[in-house]
């Protein structure tokens, strides 16, 4: 009764393309009482469902559809938010489970599974998440901190790659560029964003490199602005905040953009 009363608060969101497997794991994870916040079957939906709801494991499969796998999604997550990801998968491609295994997973788990082989690997990684809790190295990092908080932001924020496509964009980002993250997923930024020199009104034909990098090593750009459909000219000021995974490498960039409103200096 109390593993029950324990796993009932537990939040996993489970992350399959293949909706029998999927309903499957649903059916083993309601018997001990877990709770779902969600399935999804695509990896850009499942760093949006594990920012928006912060769940305390994640099932994912490797192979998915959409624009991001699931060793993609895995290496956002394990890096900004510490949830340990559990995967499931029918490969048996040892190249791509040392792949898989550099993403930082918790544990992999091979199809075909059983019930005890889900409630054994998901006990395990919430122990074992139980005991880095106490070592304040465990702590949210900065990207972290601001990913969550973007979602009530009233300013866009997009989280890059190393490359400067889209991995994940808060709702008010999604209403600048008109596209939400199953569409943007993957997309350059540059198809999006286009700066100006507030100065020259000249454009920055390259966001990712003239605007992006440059906040990365300057912290912040001003003097640039954005031009609104009616032919106007809005101030802009960008400020970026690089993401390391968990070996200290350079993964990407939550990027923030902020529009003046009249009379802000």
């Amino acid at each position: 009764m109390a593993n029950t009363m324990k796993s009932s608060q537990k939040k996993i969101l489970i992350v399959e393309d293949d909706d029998l497997v999927a309903s499957l794991i649903e059916e083993f994870l309601k018997k001990r009482n877990y709770s779902i916040v969600d399935k999804v079957t695509t990896g850009e939906e499942a760093l949006d469902r594990a920012i928006k709801h912060l769940p305390d494991i994640i099932l994912m499969d490797i192979r998915l559809e959409g624009k991001i796998d699931g060793i993609t999604a895995t290496r956002y997550i394990t890096s900004l938010f510490k949830i340990p990801v559990i995967y499931i998968s029918g490969e048996k491609n040892e190249e791509l489970f040392r792949i898989a295994a550099a993403s930082g997973p918790s544990s992999f788990i091979t199809k075909p599974f059983t019930a005890n082989d889900i409630y054994s690997n998901i006990e395990i990684a919430l122990a074992q998440t139980e005991m880095r809790k106490k070592d304040k190295k465990n702590q949210y990092d900065l990207p972290a901190v601001l990913t969550y908080k973007s979602l009530s932001e009233m300013d866009a924020y997009f989280l890059l790659d190393d490359q400067g496509r889209i991995i994940f964009l808060n709702p008010y980002a999604e209403h600048m560029i008109n596209a939400d993250i199953t569409k943007a997923a993957t997309e350059s930024i540059n198809k999006y964003i286009l700066f100006y020199n507030s100065a020259t009104k000249e454009p920055y034909r390259d966001t990712y490199n003239s605007v992006v990098r440059e906040c990365n090593f300057f912290g912040e750009k001003s003097k640039i602005a954005i031009k609104m459909s009616n032919g106007t000219f809005r101030p802009a000021v960008t400020k970026s905040v690089v993401v390391y995974d968990s070996f200290q490498n350079p993964i990407g960039t939550l990027f923030r953009l902020h529009l003046k409103g009249k009379g802000e200096m």
